[in-house]
Order: structure tokens, then sequence, then C-alpha cells
């Protein structure tokens, strides 16, 4: 028979033990529960919200700085401080991916768009550990670039997102608030290029170049060429230079652009300016015709230079975003060539003094300025 005082012993320490091993037993079964709430969290298209009319979402581009866990949730009231990092069901940017491309589906025949995904974060905090209210805030940093080619323009920028305030039980309601924060995204873009479709240039179908001289009476110190209005020594008004030469003309291209849209095409109006200046060009005294056709032929290469410039871009696929950069680029090749052409004409012809060269060089010119069409 066991004494009273040593049941009541036996009895404490069997007591003792109980409870340390429910209170083991309690935290891992907490802590397990709370995991299995704090699952990945989903991202599922379950309907189509709109159907854009001038683009389509071509592709996702993950352009994340920063790789963490896109979600730091509060998993319970007594967490604090201690956040849970979560992330998207299979992935943000997979996700991500799979939702907008079912969600926003558009006429493949359209402009295709691609979403770069600069940031996604969903940050929380204990706003009421007594009534276990919880407020966060969606952030997204999406960019939206036109595909042209193998080239990304960029259109328009997102930042923004909502805050929330939940149960702290109430991680179901995560999916809604994120799917609330893309759409807000893509509805920010889709008014705006609704919007700017007629009106931007980036957003144009088609370019088309519309090419033309440059018609003025010729003022003041610039004569512009004109096939019914030939040099003439008094248009060479400047100081003889301190060399040999017994004339010299400067002579040179130009051009001028403009730009307007029409019904979603970009009309581009090229104007090119063959010109001399009178200041710059000068003239010996004495001289005769002889030296006057030499120096209208350094004129007459410039309108040629032009009119290959012309057939060039005439040939070429240009696109909304880069037109004025190739117009540049074979805007200065050409005038690379005018110098080198210039320089040859002067080699070959001894400046003029070398008679049958010059005859030569008469009859290239006058053959390429009527295969040009300039007469």
């Amino acid at each position: 028979m066991i004494p009273q005082l040593l049941y009541k012993v036996i009895f404490s320490i069997y007591a003792k033990l109980f409870f340390v091993v429910l209170g083991l037993l309690l935290p891992v079964n907490y802590v397990f529960s709370q995991r299995l709430s704090l699952d990945p969290i989903p991202l599922r298209m379950v309907s189509q919200v709109f159907s854009p009319d001038e683009y389509y979402i071509s592709r996702i581009i993950d352009e994340r700085k920063d790789l963490n866990p896109t979600a730091f949730l509060v998993p319970d009231v007594k967490s604090g401080s201690n956040l849970r990092t979560v992330n998207l069901e299979g992935g943000t940017i997979p996700a991500l991916e799979q939702y907008i491309l079912g969600a926003y589906p558009g006429k493949k025949e359209s402009r295709p768009v691609v979403v770069k995904i600069k940031d996604v974060k969903i940050i929380e905090n204990i706003l009421n550990a007594k009534t276990g209210v919880v407020e966060g805030d969606i952030h997204l940093d999406f960019e939206f670039a036109l595909e042209r080619g193998d080239e990304l323009v960029d259109l328009l920028g997102f930042q923004g997102g909502i805050s929330y305030q939940r149960g702290v039980r109430q991680f179901h309601l995560l999916e809604p608030f994120l799917k609330r924060s893309v759409n807000l995204a893509m509805k920010y873009f889709d008014d705006w290029i609704e919007k700017d479709a007629p009106n931007n240039n980036l957003l144009a179908q088609e370019v088309r170049l519309k090419m033309r001289d440059y018609v003025r009476s010729n003022v003041s110190d610039t004569v512009f060429y004109a096939t019914d209005r030939p040099l003439t020594w008094k248009d060479f008004t400047g100081r003889p230079g301190f060399n040999n030469y017994a004339a010299s003309i400067f002579a040179s291209i130009g051009y001028e652009l403009n730009s307007s849209m029409e019904n979603g095409v970009l009309l581009v109006d090229l104007v090119f300016k063959t010109y001399m200046l009178k200041s710059s060009s000068w003239v010996r005294s004495g001289n005769n015709s002889y030296g006057l056709n030499h120096e209208q032929r350094h004129f007459d290469i410039t309108k040629i230079i032009i009119e290959r410039l012309k057939n060039t871009l005439a040939n070429l696929e240009l696109e909304p975003h880069n037109y004025e950069r190739k117009i540049s680029f074979h805007y200065l090749e050409a005038f690379r060539e005018m110098n080198r052409m210039q320089e040859a004409y002067d080699n070959q012809t001894s400046n003029g003094t070398n008679a049958s060269a010059q005859e030569r060089w008469n009859k290239k010119i006058d053959t390429e300025l009527i295969q040009l069409g300039v007469d």
C-alpha cells in the first residue's frame, strides 16, 4: 500500500510530465497548422477580365532586382514583426504570366506588348493584436513595352497597388487582393493605349515616307539647286582664299523632317535641300565659262548625292520607333559620299585644269542626272 504522501508526490510528478508533454505537442501542432495556411499564394485565372483591342500581351519578362520571396505575411497575432515569407504558387513570374495571358487575351494581329516585371511585393503588419486585424500593402512595378522585331520600345510604366485589411486567419483573401492589383495595372495601361494609339508615333502601325525638294525663291546668301537656274559668277561673292585656285564653291546638302499621325499611320515628310552659299564661294577676276562649268559640276554632284539618298530611303523598311535614327544615319553616309565624290572630281580633273578629264566628268555627271530623273 502506497503511503498517502508518496502518492501525492507521484501524482504531482506525473501531472507535471503530462503538461510538459502537452506543452511540447501543442506548439508543434500549432506551427504545423500555420504552415498549412501559409501555402504559396495562388493566382488562378478563373475568367477573362477584358480583351484588349489595340494590342495583345505577347510575353512576360522578369526584370526584378530583388528576387526575395514575394510576400511577407503575418502568421498569427503573436508574431509581432516576425513575418513569414511566401511566394506565389508555381513561382512569381510563371504565376503572373499564366494569369495575365489568360485574363487579357488580345488579337494576335494587333500590337505585341511585353510586360516587364520590375517588382512584386506584399508586406503586412499586425494592426490590432486584440481583434486580429492585419493590414497589408501590395506593390507592383510593371513596365509595358512594344515588341518591334528584335527590339523592345518602352511605352509606359506602372507603379502602384492597393492597401488592404484582413483577419489574421483569412489568408484566402490574398489571392483576390493580388488579382485586384494586377487588374488595376492592366487597366491603367489599357486606358492609356486606347487614348494614345491614334496620336502616338510609337504606336503607329505603318510609316509612309514622302520626299520632296525644298522650293523657295533664292534669297540673301543661299542658292537652291534648280535645273532652270544655273550658277553665274555673280553667285560667288566671297573673298578669294589664300591658294592658287581660280574659284571655289561651297555646296552642300541638308534636310528637314516633319511627321504626323493619320488613322494609325505615321506620315513622314522629308524636305531635301541642295544649296550653295554665296558668301562662302568666291572667284578671282578674269575667270571664264569653262571655270564656271567646273564649279557648276560641283553643284551637280551635290544634287546627285541627294537623289541617291532618296532612292536609298525609298527602299528602307522604316519603323515608328527608329525611322529618324535610320534617316539620320543614311544622310550622314550620303554626306561622306558627297565629300569623297567631290574630292575625286577635283583630283581627276586637276581642279578643272585637265580638259579631257573634265569632259569625261561632264558626261558622267550628265548621264547620272538623267538616270536619276533630274532634267
